[in-house]
């Protein structure tokens, strides 16, 4: 799941701008990626995964994200999930929890719920700075990063957006202390305002305690806003 993470929280701001003036708005994405990586940790090959997620505007600065998520891959691997991500947005910073369940079969990751706070900068109007941190009861270890991410309109219909970042952990399946560096480079092209498609392609670069080695992997996901 992308959150982090999670497949949303990629998705660049210029197609947020697009359902912002409605207080409900709901988008389903599918995709695929030759590997699923999350926070480092290799958990699957050729995945397969779909989410739909709701949001909703509270007010004119709180915002409510709710949904469902299920990926399958190689080796009868499979993760679903139900998560709400309750936000407060400011033209400068956005502050907010994501609270998120997940189920797991054929992994060593363990079942549990993954509590993550989070603070982000809007230092320009292409630039943001974040920085969180989880708790995962599951493995009842802790996981931090800093990221910086990018993203720039190509004309109307399409824009560029990258993350780089790092993390760091504490008991987090054997993981302690700087954990990886990793980055993601997306393009998205959008049909209209409904329906996009995003082509990636990311790495992730085990550091002084990170697992294994390094990982490169790519996907598409398409998406359909409601």
């Amino acid at each position: 799941m992308r959150r982090i993470l999670p497949i949303l929280a990629t998705i660049s701001p210029c197609l947020a701008d697009l359902a912002s003036d409605i207080p409900l708005g709901v988008e389903v994405v599918t995709g695929y990626r030759t590997e699923y990586v999350h926070r480092g940790f290799e958990l699957a090959q050729d995945l397969i995964d779909v989410q739909a997620e709701a949001e909703i505007a509270l007010s004119n600065e709180w915002v409510l994200n709710l949904g469902g998520y299920y990926g399958t891959g190689n080796n009868d691997f499979s993760e679903a999930a139900a998560f709400f991500d309750l936000r407060y947005e400011t033209d400068k910073w956005t502050a907010g929890i994501a609270t998120t369940w997940r189920d797991y079969q054929d992994s060593f990751f363990k079942d549990g719920f993954d509590l993550a706070p989070r603070f982000t900068w809007h230092l320009t109007e292409d630039w943001d700075l974040g920085a969180g941190i989880a708790y995962d009861t599951g493995d009842g270890g802790w996981y931090g990063n800093l990221e910086a991410a990018w993203s720039k309109p190509l004309g109307e219909s399409s824009f560029l957006g990258a993350t780089a970042g790092t993390s760091w952990t504490e008991d987090y399946y054997g993981s302690n202390g700087w954990h990886d560096a990793y980055a993601r480079l997306t393009w998205t092209y959008a049909f209209n305002d409904s329906v996009a498609v995003t082509p990636f392609a990311g790495t992730s670069i085990p550091t002084s305690s990170g697992p294994g080695s390094s990982r490169l992997f790519a996907g598409v996901w398409f998406e359909v806003n409601f």
